[in-house]
């Protein structure tokens, strides 16, 4: 049985954005780094490796920080968190930069996760403002 607050963070907008982020980040690594995986990206000398290895641990991070947001009862606190993404989400777009001037093939690929960064950062807008 799913209690309420499961229920409201399946269908929450932030969330299904943030889980998206994850999947498409991982798959970017993957093909960035040829299917390595993330130990194998970590321990790399590679620059590409590397930061393959951290704009994946940085999605992963963002999606328990808006389940965290969103199980928040206290008002202000919700709203405390809510902000907070918005650093989770530049780190992110970082990442992306730094990967964009260190590969030569998917860079379009990289460049579609932007894109939905920049969709996150209208929801999470959206999301902070219904709060307010």
């Amino acid at each position: 049985m799913f209690t309420s607050s499961q229920h409201n963070i399946n269908h929450s907008r932030i969330y299904k954005k943030a889980l998206d982020i994850f999947n498409l980040s991982r798959r970017i690594a993957s093909y960035i780094t040829d299917d390595k995986d993330m130990i194998s990206m970590y321990r790399s000398g590679n620059k590409t490796d590397n930061y393959a290895d951290n704009l994946v641990m940085n999605a992963f991070r963002l999606v328990p920080k808006v389940v965290e947001t969103e199980i928040q009862e206290n008002p202000r606190l919700k709203l405390k968190y809510a902000k907070s993404l918005r650093y989770f989400i530049d780190i992110l777009n970082q990442d992306c930069l730094k990967l964009e001037l260190t590969i030569t093939h998917g860079k379009d690929f990289v460049k579609l996760l932007r894109k939905e960064l920049k969709k996150l950062r209208k929801i999470h807008s959206q999301y902070v403002n219904s709060m307010l």
